[in-house]
């Protein structure tokens, strides 16, 4: 039996991957691509593939503030998990399905299963492990389309520091904040969302 705490964590988690999902069919670039990532994720049909990162933070910190027209996007972010093959190969073959797909965006396909190397962490288990290991909570957030246009989420630490605009490290990076000032820094958040807030 879901007790009251349970029930309303998963009623907010519930409105806002709803919100989530509205901004993403509201926004005409970003709706092409999750279908052509759905495409390939057909012709693939192995893992699971998600659109990840600033693919979504962005979006949302772009609404909260206020902005007329979307950040464009260095790039999008791919991610799926493989344990069976961890060859940089496949990456480089999905990307190439991608640009067919969409030529004119930046393609960037990690398989996570390989990714803890890059890290220095133990072998992840899953998505959800290896995003749960990413820098910031806001970043560590997936989305696909599924085969009836629905979203679907993966956010192993939720959406409230997203939907709250506050840049928050993942638990193991909690004990290295320079790591997470170092990317704030490098990428100018602070300087073009005023609203977000830093918490170590």
């Amino acid at each position: 039996m879901l007790n009251n705490h349970t029930f309303f964590y998963d009623l907010v988690t519930a409105t806002q991957e709803k919100w989530l999902a509205q901004l993403m069919n509201n926004d005409a670039l970003r709706k092409g691509i999750l279908v052509a990532v759905r495409e390939v994720q057909n012709d693939f049909g192995q893992a699971l593939l998600y659109a990840s990162a600033g693919f979504v933070r962005n979006l949302y910190w772009d609404y909260a503030h206020g902005l007329a027209a979307s950040t464009p996007l260095n790039d999008v972010d791919v991610v799926y998990f493989d344990e069976g093959n961890l060859s940089k190969k496949q990456d480089q073959q999905l990307e190439s399905l991608l640009y067919e797909q969409l030529p004119g965006v930046n393609w960037s396909v990690k398989n996570q299963a390989r990714m803890h190397q890059k890290s220095g962490h133990v072998p992840y288990t899953s998505l959800h492990n290896a995003l749960s290991n990413w820098v910031e909570t806001a970043t560590a957030i997936g989305v696909r389309a599924q085969k009836d246009n629905s979203l679907s989420f993966v956010a192993p630490w939720g959406f409230n520091d997203l939907f709250d605009l506050i840049l928050r490290p993942t638990p193991y990076f909690a004990d290295k904040p320079a790591i997470m000032l170092e990317r704030i820094q490098q990428k100018g958040w602070l300087q073009h969302w005023t609203k977000l807030s830093v918490k170590l």
